[in-house]
């Protein structure tokens, strides 16, 4: 006897083709709906309190949010649902990090470099 997972039902992915009988051409589950929308007001408001205009259309504003929520629902699905990864950012954001040593760049100080002076009138001799 052979037991079949479940994992294929999860695959099917729900989406909104559009209204009865007219289908849009692009397939979006419905979370994308909604953080395109957030995405969208959020860069919204982004510019409003920046000193930067707000062109009529967003154009834009538009195509940053499509390609963001392209980005976000690339690493979304079933098993890794969006608040999985909000919780995920900020805990990387909030963990605790190991002391930078410094380079080896980083270690040198002026007060240790020495300019050699050229002395006038001397020109270097090909050896």
């Amino acid at each position: 006897m052979r037991v079949r997972p479940d994992d294929e039902v999860y695959r099917v992915d729900a989406v909104w083709l559009g209204p009865q009988g007219m289908t849009l051409p692009w397939t979006a589950r419905y979370s994308a709906y909604g953080i395109w929308l957030v995405l969208f007001v959020t860069i919204l408001l982004f510019e409003a309190a920046l000193p930067m205009s707000v062109s009529i259309p967003p154009v834009w504003e538009v195509v940053i949010s499509v390609l963001a929520t392209y980005a976000l629902t690339g690493v979304i699905d079933h098993d890794r649902p969006v608040h999985t990864v909000w919780q995920l950012v900020r805990a990387e954001l909030n963990a605790p990090r190991a002391p930078r040593r410094p380079s080896a760049a980083n270690r040198f100080t002026p007060s240790r470099i020495r300019i050699r002076e050229s002395h006038a009138g001397t020109t270097p001799t090909a050896g």
